[in-house]
């Protein structure tokens, strides 16, 4: 009786798995697992947009066509939504490699994807979906685009986890399946950020020891990514951000052959990491990790800022600024090219006009300045977390003045280059804080 019992329970096993067999074989030929070992945009190429968006407006409506200002990067864009208003736009249900304040691999080519397909579009359609702004006041939304006016729009959200340029991170939404379908399938092919190293990316842990006038002359020889650290002085301070320089003067011999003696300058994005306002005054000279940036949508710049040290007691002390006579300008803010990342002292401009902006709420000038022979420069005051100029009471349109700034490129500036001011003195009930005396001559009215 035993030997029959287990017999009838092999029996009954057996059954079961040719019954479960039978059904993975259905479930597989209803939907197969596909291994792809080239890239292509199956599930992009498939979705359509399909809500209406005439006469419909993002910002009320929640989808709508939108005016481009920028591509900041792999996920986030600039629009514009009203008269001298703008605001930041982060892509749903993707995350993208850094490629601003901080450089990870596959950043770079994430942004430059985005940018190649959103700044050649004829059009632009935004659409949002549950919550409108994250933590950060951005806009949340599907990006959908098209070339021509005769194509169909694309999702970009989609299409750039089907390139391999980011994994999707969201799973409740309206394309939460088919984002999920063409995440696993991009993943088996193990190309991009699924397992594939970056070949424009350096991997290597090694930190460069090296000075900032060595990395201008010779950033072609370093990898994206690449770390270095650099001895440098806090000449200003932008909010959180700074213009540093080589802590001293130093000699490098250039790709010609030739020795350039002196210091190198660059304007220093902080990565939302480290409160360096809080922990250097001007003058001071301290050593930090970082990455550069070369010549990308905000210009050349450090980024990926860590590891900050002490201040070296007996290297700091206030930076010589050099002066430039703004009448010598033939070219307005193309002139100051060359001065990228230092700051300068310019003298004799006339005050010609006053222009206020807003971008998610937070409100900026520019004011723009014209030397005796009409050449124009703009002057870039950020609305700061430190303190904030009061640039209404300070400039009188057909005055002179001089002015002590960072030199920063700006695609939207006359010639591409503008001053962009440090923070102005903070007070505290009338008295000012003494480690803003070198901010006190930064603005001037000229007799």
């Amino acid at each position: 009786m035993k030997k029959f019992t287990n017999l009838f329970l092999v029996a009954i096993l057996l059954g079961c798995s040719f019954l479960f067999l039978a059904c993975k074989n259905d479930k597989e030929k209803e939907d197969p697992e596909e291994h792809i070992t080239t890239l292509d945009t199956k599930y992009t190429d498939e979705l359509k947009l399909e809500a209406s968006v005439t006469g419909k407006d993002f910002v009320k409506d929640g989808i709508g066509v939108v005016q481009l200002v920028r591509v900041v990067d792999g996920d986030t864009l600039t629009i514009r939504i009203g008269s001298g208003e703008t605001a930041n736009v982060r892509f749903l249900g993707i995350d993208t490699p850094e490629s601003t304040g901080n450089i990870q691999p596959w950043g770079k080519a994430a942004s430059a994807f985005a940018k190649e397909k959103l700044l050649n579009a004829s059009s632009v359609v935004l659409e949002a979906e549950g919550n409108r702004l994250d933590t950060n006041g951005r806009y949340l939304a599907w990006v959908w685009y098209k070339t021509t006016s005769q194509d169909d729009y694309r999702l970009l959200n989609l299409e750039e986890v089907e390139m391999a340029y980011t994994k999707y991170t969201l799973a409740d939404t309206k394309y939460g399946e088919i984002f999920k379908k063409a995440n696993n399938r991009t993943k088996t092919s193990g190309l991009g950020v699924f397992g594939q190293k970056d070949p424009d990316y350096n991997y290597s842990k090694d930190v460069v020891v090296t000075t900032l006038l060595n990395m201008k002359l010779h950033h072609d020889q370093f990898q994206t990514g690449t770390k270095f650290s650099v001895t440098v002085r806090l000449v200003r301070t932008v909010g959180n951000n700074m213009f540093l320089e080589d802590a001293e003067e130093v000699t490098v011999e250039d790709s010609n052959g030739e020795y350039v003696t002196g210091k190198g300058g660059f304007y220093a994005f902080y990565g939302y990491k480290v409160a360096f306002y809080r922990q250097y005054k001007i003058g001071d000279v301290f050593t930090l990790t970082c990455q550069l940036e070369w010549q990308g949508q905000y210009g050349t710049q450090l980024t990926g800022l860590t590891n900050p040290s002490k201040r070296d007691a007996t290297l700091s002390g206030l930076p010589e600024i050099p002066t430039i006579d703004a009448t010598t300008l033939t070219q307005g803010g193309a002139d100051l090219a060359t001065y990228e990342g230092h700051v300068v002292h310019l003298t004799h401009l006339i005050c010609d006009n006053i222009r206020e902006s807003d971008s998610n709420g937070t409100t900026y000038y520019t004011v723009t300045f014209k030397n005796a022979s009409g050449q124009e420069i703009d002057v870039y005051f950020s609305n700061n977390i430190i303190t904030r100029w009061r640039v209404n009471d300070l400039f009188t349109v057909g005055k002179q003045y001089e002015i002590i700034g960072g030199v920063a490129y700006y695609e939207y500036a006359n010639g591409h280059y503008q001053l962009s001011m440090g923070d102005a003195p903070r007070y505290n009930q009338g008295v000012m804080n003494e480690d803003d005396a070198p901010r006190l001559n930064d603005v001037k009215e000229m007799n």
